[in-house]
């Protein structure tokens, strides 16, 4: 796999915009939310943000009479007038009527004015030409195995990666294998404090220690750092995937990494 077939695209928060910028990667401007009667809301963008994606997310599942045709002309105006390439949904509720035929409408329009519509794989059954996105951040299991099974599914022609970084902390032993998330100075704090052990997990690919609390017992820090994202990307490029989504603020100290390139505000 070549690099020059390697497209990263910063997911981006309106008010993080001018930072995100001096990167020099193409933006998803995460700027747009379905509210609950499924009408697009729209944060303040400034009039030369253009090109990239528009990513839109749903704080609940629209409810009632919500005709999903009404959010697809305000997603494909919104498209033609910024020059956006495709729209990531963001979705995380259980598929809906109103979802299921918002997906149909807006693959179809994206699809005849040549854009991608960019689907979480979960939704992977509701769409036959979106591409679907899938996280890089597990807390078992083999990255490996879940990116050959999702290529085998779907095709890697159609998956994205999206390079999340794991940060949490698991009671042990961990029966819904689901951790804390911390943060970076807590995560900090505990190596500064436990000076543990760090190991590296191939089926993971990400970086761990455990530790002792005389108050809560025994724990399981997963984490991941420059080194552990960038085997990920390689991992997901051997299985065949090109594209990736950076989560930016959160990648923002591995984005030399990621890039090869120094920001243009790390200077300042």
């Amino acid at each position: 796999m070549t690099s020059s077939s390697l497209r990263q695209f910063l997911l981006t928060p309106p008010q993080q915009l001018a930072q995100a910028q001096t990167w020099g990667l193409p933006l998803a401007h995460m700027a747009y939310r379905l509210d609950e009667t499924g009408q697009l809301c729209q944060a303040s963008l400034p009039a030369d943000a253009k090109g990239g994606l528009m990513m839109v997310g749903a704080d609940a599942s629209p409810v009632g009479q919500s005709d999903p045709r009404r959010a697809v002309r305000q997603i494909l105006s919104i498209c033609q007038a910024r020059n956006f390439g495709g729209v990531i949904l963001d979705l995380e509720q259980p598929p809906t009527h109103f979802l299921a035929q918002l997906i149909q409408r807006l693959e179809e329009g994206l699809s005849l004015r040549k854009r991608t519509l960019f689907l979480p794989e979960s939704y992977g059954n509701y769409a036959y030409r979106a591409s679907l996105y899938l996280s890089s951040a597990l807390s078992g299991g083999s990255l490996r195995r879940r990116l050959e099974s999702a290529a085998e599914t779907y095709g890697a022609k159609r998956l994205v990666l999206c390079l999340r970084r794991a940060r949490d902390d698991f009671f042990l032993p961990s029966v819904k294998g689901r951790g804390r998330p911390i943060s970076q100075e807590t995560l900090d704090q505990l190596i500064q404090r436990m000076h543990p052990s760090v190991f590296f997990s191939q089926d993971l690919c990400a970086h761990y220690f455990t530790y002792m609390s005389r108050e809560t017992g025994a724990h399981f820090v997963l984490f991941d750092n420059g080194e552990s994202l960038l085997k990920k990307r390689a991992l997901a490029q051997e299985i065949g995937l090109t594209r990736f989504f950076l989560l930016y603020p959160e990648v923002e100290p591995f984005l030399p990494q990621l890039t090869g390139e120094k920001s243009a505000c790390s200077s300042l």
